[in-house]
């Protein structure tokens, strides 16, 4: 799921917010933490002026539910950061992204990432779509992450892995590269390290992202959306196809007839997870399914399940996992660093 933005401009350098805390939030020695970073909308992007109160009040909260299960990290322009005052110091990263939605344009499988090339079919301008990248690029480059990267065409909302042997993605990935299924399959096996891949049709055709259709709740279980015949069984099918060791469970969504632009809304899609080693970020929307789909996650999973009310942000094509970029290994440790001075 991904969108656009005005562009502002990049600052090159970065500093933190206010003196530097003894008293550290995020935790470096315990390894099964991962690290999520979310990107804030400047205060100065008219773009998100209508609802910049509310991504900022869902970012605080997310970031708040995160904090002691994982590690985390906002990037927040200078004349942003006071909205974010109710976070602790050493979660803000002062630096300018720019987009809030960077789960695209960052990296992929977060053990071994990767950084595809950001250029979706949706933008009406490539240019944006690059000036988009470069600014997070620009900024992990001065940090010095360690980051594979490729020519090929693929939005991180279009991957959906296990952090181990399995990745999902739409048929989006093969018609952005004008690629065969066997093609396809190759690449992304090659390219991530990964014997099984799913391609599997999208539901939209907007974005085309597999994150609105599917989420691992462990490396061998799989949800997905429940969908009408004949669609279903192509989706099932696809899956099958490429996941034979995966348990495959469907769970109800709900699909808002609502959208920001020309996007639709990811309201009542719960998959729309952010999956960390001990942890689950769940999107809610306080509609009939959202404890249905609650309870087939804690069902399916030996993780903690944290309920995310997500109805502030998710009219805009995405929530939970479009927002927040996940990190492991020495290039979390980086970032938050950087976010410590």
């Amino acid at each position: 799921m991904n969108h656009t933005t005005i562009p502002f401009i990049i600052i090159l350098s970065f500093f933190t917010l206010g003196s530097v805390n003894s008293s550290f939030t995020n935790d470096l020695t315990d390894p099964d933490k991962m690290l999520l970073v979310m990107a804030a909308p400047s205060v100065n992007d008219t773009y998100y002026n209508e609802v910049f109160e509310q991504i900022v009040d869902f970012q605080i909260h997310y970031a708040q539910t995160v904090i002691g299960n994982d590690n985390v990290v906002v990037i927040v322009d200078a004349d942003t950061a006071p909205y974010y005052a109710a976070l602790p110091n050493d979660v803000i990263l002062i630096a300018d992204v720019g987009d809030i939605w960077v789960r695209d344009f960052s990296t992929v499988f977060p053990s071994q990432p990767i950084r595809f090339t950001y250029a979706p079919t949706y933008f009406p301008d490539l240019g944006n779509a690059r000036f988009i990248q470069r600014s997070l690029t620009q900024l992990t480059n001065r940090l010095g992450l360690e980051i594979e990267t490729s020519e090929f065409v693929l939005d991180g909302g279009n991957v959906v892995d296990n952090n181990q042997d399995a990745v999902v993605v739409s048929e989006r990935f093969l018609e952005e590269n004008d690629l065969t299924y066997e093609q396809g399959f190759t690449v992304l096996r090659d390219a991530l390290g990964v014997p099984y891949v799913a391609i599997i049709p999208y539901d939209d055709p907007v974005m085309g992202h597999a994150d609105g259709m599917v989420m691992f709740t462990q490396s061998d279980t799989l949800l997905v959306n429940t969908y009408d015949e004949p669609f279903r069984s192509s989706v099932l099918g696809a899956l099958r196809d490429g996941l034979p060791h995966v348990t495959i469970i469907e769970v109800p969504a709900v699909f808002d007839d609502g959208g920001w632009g020309d996007f639709s809304s990811a309201c009542g899609v719960n998959v729309n997870s952010t999956v960390t080693l001990n942890h689950i970020y769940v999107p809610t929307f306080g509609n009939t399914t959202d404890e249905i789909a609650l309870a087939a996650i804690r069902a399916n999973t030996d993780r903690t399940v944290h309920a995310i009310p997500a109805d502030g942000v998710c009219f805009m094509g995405g929530s939970v996992r479009c927002l927040s970029w996940q990190l492991s290994g020495g290039n979390a440790t980086l970032l938050i660093e950087a976010a410590r001075g």
